[in-house]
């Protein structure tokens, strides 16, 4: 009995050597360079081991992502990775590099409707960075300047007030020791590789440049929380934009009454008459045009509405009373006023209703 176990291991230990022999000349890079890896995820295990024969042109009778997943590589989170491969780097050394390089990176989500206060408060709890070390690099004239040679903020590029303009929602992965120029870096270039020549020939059309699309959608995120309408309210601006009419966007009252008193996590939920009054660049009820900046990371569906929008004469909305989140349009003052009145006669019943509570 004895024996026969001692002959079932080194049977076992023969195979296993043999089979690693077997793989080892096989998984190197065939040009003797390094060979970049970038990868798209989610991705499935086949489509993974596919991309890598792709790219090193060898193959192996085992599945690469498969053995990997087993050591811990995630492929199911959304995000862009690049490795590089050195020359003759082994079935299994791949693999623990795979698991290695995937531990020292961070995936950060930048969502839609963040303003400043939440972008900064994430990325630097995320990256252990100092409160100040991301807003010191954006207002750094320097680095602006650089920005700003990009193609798509040629004309009215970045500043201390529309920086935001950078931030494409979207998730992206970086190293954890990325620094905050690195990190905005990166940014920057994702939205260059965003503002496509048909985006920037979209913008171009309808008078506007790509920053000042963004902090159009920017309102537009913050007006409406259904995409399905947003192509109807960025249409409602723009025909006011074209009459020169004040945007008068409550959206844009509320940031300005969070900057006034420096606290961007504030609460407002209703806009009073006293806040349209606020003397602020932000305050589209007191100044004309769009706002010096975005209000917030407007949604790409947003951006898309403002560079794709409906064909109306919309130029007033007041909320709906019947569909709750949505908005009644109006073409005309007094369309316009029977609308409001029915709002106001909807809140007023619910502020009884409450008291009576």
């Amino acid at each position: 009995m004895g024996k026969k176990w001692i002959w079932s291991l080194l049977t076992m230990g023969v195979l296993a050597v043999g089979l690693k022999l077997w793989l080892l000349p096989n998984w190197y890079s065939t040009n003797n360079k390094n060979v970049a890896l970038t990868y798209e995820t989610p991705i499935s295990l086949s489509e993974f081991d596919a991309m890598v024969k792709d790219k090193t042109g060898l193959s192996t009778p085992l599945s690469l992502a498969k053995i990997a997943s087993w050591r811990g590589l995630k492929l199911g989170t959304d995000g862009t990775s690049t490795l590089v491969i050195r020359p003759k780097t082994s079935f299994w050394s791949l693999i623990k590099l795979l698991v290695k390089y995937q531990r020292e990176q961070t995936m950060v989500t930048i969502l839609s409707h963040w303003d400043y206060n939440q972008f900064q408060k994430q990325l630097s709890k995320q990256f252990d960075w100092s409160p100040t070390e991301l807003g010191e690099e954006l207002m750094d004239p320097t680095n602006q300047k650089r920005w700003n040679e990009q193609t798509w903020l040629k004309k009215k590029g970045l500043d201390s007030y529309n920086w935001q303009a950078i931030a494409i929602p979207n998730s992206y992965m970086f190293k954890r020791t990325a620094t905050p120029i690195q990190v905005l870096d990166r940014l920057v270039k994702e939205a260059h590789d965003f503002w496509t020549k048909e985006r920037m020939l979209a913008a171009s059309k309808l008078g506007l440049t790509p920053v000042e699309v963004v902090k159009l959608a920017s309102i537009v995120t913050k007006e409406s929380n259904h995409v399905p309408e947003y192509g109807k309210m960025a249409s409602t601006y723009k025909n006011r934009l074209k009459i020169d009419m004040l945007l008068q966007a409550d959206p844009t009252v509320i940031f300005a009454k969070k900057k006034k008193l420096g606290d961007f996590d504030m609460v407002i939920k209703r806009v009073f008459s006293n806040d349209l009054k606020i003397d602020s660049p932000y305050n589209t009820y007191f100044y004309g045009g769009l706002p010096p900046g975005p209000i917030a990371m407007p949604d790409i569906t947003a951006i898309e509405a403002v560079l794709k929008p409906e064909k109306h004469n919309y130029i007033y909305f007041c909320a709906s009373v019947t569909r709750f989140g949505y908005h009644e349009f109006a073409v005309n003052e007094s369309q316009h006023e029977v609308n409001r009145t029915n709002y106001i006669n909807w809140l007023r019943k619910q502020i009884q209703i409450s008291k009576s509570n």
